[in-house]
């Protein structure tokens, strides 16, 4: 069932799981998205604390029994920054250049867009409490 508490655990989980693999395999990464025109490692490091924060931010907005709209904006806007910055980073041609590197990094865009049109359409469900 999708409720706005399963879709904020689901979207922290994500954050979570790639803030670590930044964090812990930040150079990897990096050499992963281009070989080229790579992203310092320093990018991902602080990116995957960035992502840490904010998966444990929406664990603890995901048990709120009614998170506030302006919450649920919060993080819907978060997600959405996180597709425009990859669709201009690979429209860029910077630091997201390999064919595999450009199609995970839309994959994963496309599943952060998700995110947060659920999690707004989940929270407008609840009414306007």
């Amino acid at each position: 069932m999708i409720t706005l508490s399963n879709v904020m655990k689901a979207n922290a989980t994500s954050c979570i799981g790639f803030g670590a693999i930044f964090s812990l395999f930040s150079e990897q990464v990096s050499g992963f998205l281009s070989i080229s025109h790579q992203a310092p490692s320093l990018v991902f490091l602080l990116l995957g604390l960035i992502l840490l924060f904010n998966g444990f931010h929406l664990i603890w907005a995901s048990f709120k029994s009614m998170p506030s709209k302006f919450l649920v904006l919060y993080f819907s806007i978060g997600d959405y920054i996180w597709v425009l910055a990859t669709l201009y980073l690979i429209f860029a041609e910077m630091w997201i250049t390999t064919s595999m590197g450009i199609i995970a990094a839309l994959l994963v865009a496309l599943m952060v867009g998700t995110f947060g049109w659920l999690q707004m359409l989940a929270r407008k469900k609840m009414g306007n409490c």
